[in-house]
């Protein structure tokens, strides 16, 4: 094979694209069930191999580490460890290896032979799986690369949040945007344009590599100086027909997802009470709509990449143009027999779900509904008057955010300072309770609250006893631990410990609130959890709707945890999360709260089933 490449000769720029795509789409056309075989068993691979490994890798990670689960504080601190940044080295590599592997398979598949018949599907699979050390070779450098050309990006915005952000706590300039605020949040989207700059720019610059390495018998840094000079001066040109194909698939999608939603909505709501049937189909046709999606996005990108690289390499591509007018399809009806077999199956995966369906029908005991920093919505947070508006809203928790003042007295307050509350700059650790109680935390929500000064926590418990249960949550800004002893001997002195949570960012902290006082339950706050639960010891752990997945829930319950989800602050969401089983709605409208759990417990069996059908469908 002759090496030595010339770049193609520019043609009109609609020219070159109609002719990549019209040539990607013959090869689709000779290599389909190929192709589609392919596909589904590298995604079942991919399923079954690589997620259980990283996760293996990741939990014996965090155990070296020391940790046992990471939470959206200690998240941080494991990624800027020594063994958190390997790990994420390593998973950025081992992640765009895999892509380019999937990519070079499909590619090798496409690629047509220069004899009358075809190879059969194992000689390909063999010959694809032959260079995959060469193109995780090549994964593995373009991850560094791109790793290494957005580090600056990212330490410029770690220099800008220090600059602008720091001065107060970031709840403030994200409540209040002041003009800081918007200063950084622009120095952000020109940070976040540039760098995405930078990423297509180098995507495009490397799109050749892979195919080079493939059929050019190249090493990984050679393909890549060889895929910049092949679009020398074609740049844009080349980076339109690449990005075209995804960009409009992705919108495709959108479009197509929208529609199926819009209709499946409408479907179900004229449902009657025997549902099951239309549901089935329903589940059927949205795992063939995501699953023809996913195939034609990846497909259709190694195709119209190859293709690409063909044309930017006329010797070569006009040798192999010629023996695919040759090429007979004389290949063996396997492939194709289980491609048909393939989709059958990604058809009928989704009636796994199917399974869920019993469960989702359960009785269950009522969600519980905490409101949030007090009726967050009614009245200024974390004050009297929002515990009072949560007691009449009828919510069961009131979830209140505590720390303490210079001379150790435990009071409400969610910020490191007073800043958003009340004007002030002054830290919480800096006052005294005195001062700290002279301070106005009412009136910036409305005038109407200019009298309401920083609760104690001593206060807040008398005025809830009896009422309203407490989720009391410890904010810990400084170095300071003497927090969870006192809110342990408090509540203790109190005799509320049947009343209340105490939650926490800080797992040790929870573990010493446990030592002073073993009758109070603890729960664990986290974005999302990694890592062993059962070697947690925790009553609870309250972790974001966003992020809570069906694993953890069920993982959760299995060790006799409670689940909070926070925060829900929309109808919708509300449903949702509640439909899928968590004990508890963290909420700033625990009004809204107890409406939607009292329509849900008035439901007859078959809504309960069309309420469980649209959330399995995404509705």
């Amino acid at each position: 094979m002759n090496n030595q490449h010339r770049p193609a000769p520019p043609l009109a720029f609609t020219a070159a694209a109609r002719t990549v795509y019209v040539s990607a789409w013959r090869d689709f056309q000779r290599a389909w069930g190929a192709l589609v075989v392919y596909e589904v068993m590298f995604k079942l691979l991919q399923a079954w191999l690589f997620v259980p490994v990283v996760a293996l890798f990741l939990s014996a990670a965090l155990s070296r580490a020391g940790h046992v689960a990471v939470s959206n504080r200690d998240v941080f601190d494991f990624l800027l460890s020594p063994v958190g940044l390997l790990y994420a080295v390593l998973f950025t590599s081992v992640a765009v290896a895999t892509f380019l592997l999937e990519q070079a398979g499909l590619m090798v598949l496409a690629a047509p032979t220069h004899s009358a018949e075809r190879l059969p599907l194992r000689r390909h699979l063999v010959a694809a799986l032959g260079k995959s050390l060469r193109v995780a070779q090549l994964g593995n450098v373009m991850a560094l690369l791109f790793g290494l050309s957005f580090l600056p990006f990212v330490l410029l915005a770690g220099l800008t949040y220090v600059a602008l952000l720091s001065g107060y706590d970031i709840y403030f300039y994200w409540t209040e945007r002041p003009p800081l605020f918007w200063a950084a949040a622009g120095i952000g989207v020109v940070l976040l344009l540039a760098a995405t700059a930078i990423g297509l720019a180098l995507y495009v610059r490397w799109v050749f590599a892979l195919p080079i390495l493939l059929f050019e018998k190249r090493y990984a840094r050679a393909a890549l100086r060889a895929s910049r000079e092949r679009g020398r001066g074609a740049g844009w040109r080349v980076g339109f027909v690449v990005l075209a194909w995804p960009v409009g698939v992705l919108l495709a999608g959108a479009t197509l997802e929208a529609a199926f939603r819009f209709g499946a909505a409408a479907a179900l709501t004229r449902a009657g009470e025997r549902p099951l049937g239309l549901i089935l189909f329903l589940l059927v046709a949205q795992a063939a709509l995501l699953a023809s999606l996913s195939f034609v996005f990846v497909v259709g990108l190694s195709l119209v990449t190859r293709q690409l690289y063909l044309f930017q390499s006329e010797p070569l591509s006009a040798g192999e143009r010629e023996s695919e007018g040759e090429t007979k399809d004389a290949s063996s009806p396997w492939p194709r027999r289980l491609a048909y077999l393939a989709f059958i199956f990604l058809l009928l995966t989704p009636l796994a779900l199917w399974a869920d369906l019993p469960r989702q029908l359960k009785a269950r005991p009522p969600v519980y509904v905490t409101a949030h920093r007090g009726h967050s919505h009614a009245a200024p947070e974390n004050t009297l008057s929002a515990v009072r508006k949560a007691i009449e809203s009828g919510a069961d928790y009131a979830e209140i955010d505590v720390q303490q003042t210079k001379d150790g007295v435990v009071v409400l307050l969610h910020d490191r300072d007073f800043m958003r509350v009340s004007g002030d700059s002054r830290r919480i650790e800096d006052l005294t309770y005195d001062e700290a109680r002279n301070l106005d935390v009412g009136s910036w929500f409305d005038p109407a609250f200019a009298d309401e000064r920083v609760p104690t926590l001593a206060e807040v418990i008398h005025r809830c006893r009896g009422q309203i249960k407490l989720n009391i949550e410890m904010k810990f800004f400084g170095q300071d631990r003497s927090l969870a002893a006192n809110v342990a001997r408090l509540v203790r002195d109190l005799d509320f410990e049947d009343d209340c949570l105490v939650t926490s960012l800080n797992y040790d902290a929870l573990r010493e609130v446990k030592h002073h006082n073993p009758r109070l339950r603890v729960g664990l706050i986290v974005a999302f959890a990694l890592g062993d639960l059962s070697r947690l010891e925790l009553d609870a752990l309250s972790v974001r709707a966003d992020f809570l997945s069906d694993e953890l829930l069920r993982e959760a319950h299995r060790l006799g945890m409670e689940v909070h989800a926070w925060p829900v602050g929309d109808r919708r969401l509300m449903i949702q999360v509640i439909q899928r089983g968590v004990d508890t709605v963290i909420t700033g409208d625990p009004d809204m709260a107890v409406r939607v759990r009292n329509e849900r417990a008035e439901l007859t069996g078959s809504e309960r089933l069309l309420l469980a059908s649209g959330w399995l469908l995404g509705l």
